[in-house]
């Protein structure tokens, strides 16, 4: 399943099928653009899944970039 990205709500959503994939992408969004203004990934109770808030303005490039590898550290 790809990323899905709620852009139409305050604050944004960001929702994923695994957990693994999310903390991934918050590592990425981190270390390569500086984003630190997010919630903790939790369980998506409407539609199943996960799902982390983001809390600042993120450039929607920033996510289509992120490529997830099982391996990706995972460092905070």
């Amino acid at each position: 399943m790809p990323v899905r990205v709620n852009w139409d709500r305050n604050p944004v959503s960001v929702h994923h099928n695994t957990r693994e994939y999310l903390e991934s992408l918050i590592v990425h969004l981190r270390n390569n653009h500086g984003l630190r203004k997010r919630s903790l990934v939790m369980a998506d109770r409407e539609e199943g899944g996960y799902l982390f808030f983001l809390y600042q303005a993120c450039n929607p490039q920033w996510i289509l970039e992120f490529q997830f590898t099982p391996e990706s550290p995972e460092e905070e």
